[in-house]
């Protein structure tokens, strides 16, 4: 029985592609992480000049 698979052709040229395709995949991820962190550390903690409330006012 002949074997129907579909062989895989492992050339340069799909090498070359493979090995692009996983830098620019690498560096996406590099600076979608790098993103995260600088807006994680540009947070500033909210204002406290809010009036305190108590059940006394008039």
């Amino acid at each position: 029985m002949i074997d129907q698979r579909q062989r895989h052709q492992h050339g340069v040229t799909k090498n070359i592609a493979e090995g692009i395709g996983g830098l620019i995949t690498g560096a996406a991820l590099v600076m979608l992480l790098r993103g995260l962190v600088k807006a994680r550390g540009n947070r500033q903690p909210a204002p406290n000049n809010a009036r305190p409330t108590t059940g006394d006012s008039a």
